[in-house]
């Protein structure tokens, strides 16, 4: 593990001794919990971004609307019927 050295607003550090000696834990280990969850965070963020970016781009592309108006009308068919219930096991 490295030691990390930062600084603190007063009344942080205060507020994270209190919740930290609530949840029983050190305030280290509550830091590291705060920063795990918070690199969590920032990586879904950027995620949906990145989701997103490809959703405009697909958007603009009339070869993927029209793939997905093909799906689209795809899942309106109905399914074929099965007579042997194969999936009741």
């Amino acid at each position: 593990m490295i030691a990390l050295s930062i600084k603190l607003p007063t009344q942080l550090a205060e507020q994270s001794q209190v919740v930290a000696k609530k949840l029983g834990i050190t305030r280290s280990e509550l830091i590291r919990r705060a920063l795990i969850h918070e690199i969590e965070e920032a990586e879904a963020g950027l995620e949906r971004r990145s989701m997103a970016q490809c959703l405009v781009a697909m958007q603009a592309d009339a070869s993927e609307v029209e793939a997905n108006e093909a799906l689209d009308q795809a899942f309106d068919e109905p399914l074929p019927v099965e007579d042997d219930g194969w999936w009741r096991g």
